[in-house]
């Protein structure tokens, strides 16, 4: 999309984890680890190898003085240093498993807890590398852990059984980890994509807003031109022939002149740029259109009849302009050398469609069209896809349903549809009735 390739490519980044989150989440495992050997020891009275597995839980907790003494608690820890320390709770977690059944322990599933926080704060390449690593300690714990701690004889499980609970446990952890890393991936593009479309809207406003500011400007500015001017006048009438001052003068007059040619030209954009704040659609759609001159291609405005007559009148908004403006710049890079922008109705429905006699969007995009970043997870896409997600989001903030398809005469179709009864509430807010005195 062409205006938002004025945007940077956003770096999608991992986050990391802050040393508060991880301190507290450590702090909190090792409480129910204690919690939990002192109630199969001394509560349900079965033998556990104490100090042994009090050991590694003071393990735990000496890491985790040392890493709130060592860090500020708003650090963020990244990459492998990060990884180190989910490693090493996979590694705490395994131990005391080791110690306590291995996989006869119901509470070898807590495998879980590392991998998934570090698949939503790590990079995949972390993730999957712990995940491996999770499993190497599966691997120790279903063929070499102690016996379960029972009242009586140990319990001795059938093979096919503990095969059964390292398979159940593994793929867990691996379908566990598959969708998380999916979605925070997801979740991340779609925030950054949210950032784009943010300093989008907020350019529009500004532009908006400077358009204001020009001609206020230009009012405030005409006065003491005018004096100015009075005074070259005045100053040319009584030394225009003088030898010495004479052309000062002249130029002084041809100065101020163009000066307050340069203003009332600033006034008249400012004014045409910003009207009104809600216009009728064909003149919205209009100016869009005048506003996609750089591709050479003809740009033209088309309305059913009924609607020509009788024009919705709609927010002339940042969304609305951005948005319909993204999709006729894509459209016209894209056409041979025509694009249409047509205005439609039905009972239910104000439609507005863009079309273009180009090659139209590829059969396996379109299902795709309006997710972020498109380029960034798919090798035949050109671009980053970030213009259609700004435009779709712009203009889903106005109302509007958008689709995608190609027209039958083969050119990409985008149809932006909104509710009827949204467009008449804006028409009744913009233009007053006879019997309000409008």
């Amino acid at each position: 999309m062409d205006r938002a390739s004025q945007f940077e490519p956003l770096a999608l980044g991992v986050p990391g984890v802050r040393v508060r989150t991880l301190v507290g989440l450590r702090w909190f495992a090792i409480c129910g680890q204690l919690a939990t050997l002192a109630f199969v020891e001394f509560w349900l009275g079965y033998p556990l190898p104490l100090s042994s597995t009090l050991a590694a839980v003071a393990a735990s907790a000496v890491l985790n003085i040392g890493l709130s003494t060592l860090y500020a608690r708003n650090v963020r820890l990244e990459g492998g240093e990060a990884a180190l320390h989910f490693g090493f709770d996979l590694v705490q977690l395994g131990v005391l498993l080791f110690l306590t059944g291995g996989l006869a322990n119901p509470f070898s599933v807590m495998l879980a807890v590392p991998i998934t926080i570090a698949a939503t704060s790590l990079s995949v390449r972390a993730a999957i590398g712990l995940t491996a690593f999770a499993l190497l300690i599966l691997v120790i714990l279903w063929r070499w852990a102690l016996p379960l701690p029972w009242a009586g004889d140990p319990v001795v499980l059938p093979g096919v059984y503990r095969f059964g609970t390292f398979a159940a446990v593994g793929l867990g952890l691996i379908f566990l980890v598959t969708y998380t890393v999916r979605v925070s991936d997801e979740s991340r593009r779609r925030a950054q994509a949210l950032v784009a479309t943010q300093s989008a809207l907020e350019r529009e406003a500004r532009m908006s807003a400077l358009g204001s500011l020009a001609a206020a400007a230009a009012h405030e500015l005409g006065g003491p031109l005018g004096t100015i001017t009075l005074i070259a006048r005045d100053l040319a009438d009584q030394l225009g022939n003088d030898p010495d001052f004479g052309d000062d003068i002249a130029l002084l007059g041809a100065e101020a002149k163009r000066a307050r040619e340069i203003l009332a030209s600033i006034a008249r954009r400012g004014e045409e740029a910003h009207p009104f704040p809600r216009v009728p659609l064909p003149t919205l759609l209009g100016e869009v259109a005048e506003g996609v001159t750089r591709f050479n291609k003809k740009i033209d405005v088309e309305c059913d009849p009924f609607l020509a007559a009788h024009p919705p009148v709609v927010p002339r908004s940042p969304e609305m302009l951005h948005g319909i403006s993204n999709f006729v710049a894509n459209a016209a890079r894209h056409a041979e050398s025509r694009v249409v922008i047509h205005a439609g109705e039905t009972a239910e429905e104000v439609i507005v469609a863009v079309i273009d006699d180009g090659p139209g969007f590829a059969a396996d995009l379109l299902p795709h069209l309006g997710e972020p970043f498109l380029g960034a997870t798919r090798n035949d896409v050109k671009g980053l896809g970030l213009g259609v997600f700004i435009a779709t989001t712009l203009l889903e903030r106005t109302g509007a349903r958008i689709a995608f398809a190609n027209a039958d005469s083969g050119g990409a179709l985008v149809e932006i549809r909104w509710p009827r009864n949204v467009v008449e509430s804006d028409a009744a807010m913009a233009w007053p009735s006879d019997e309000q005195g409008g």
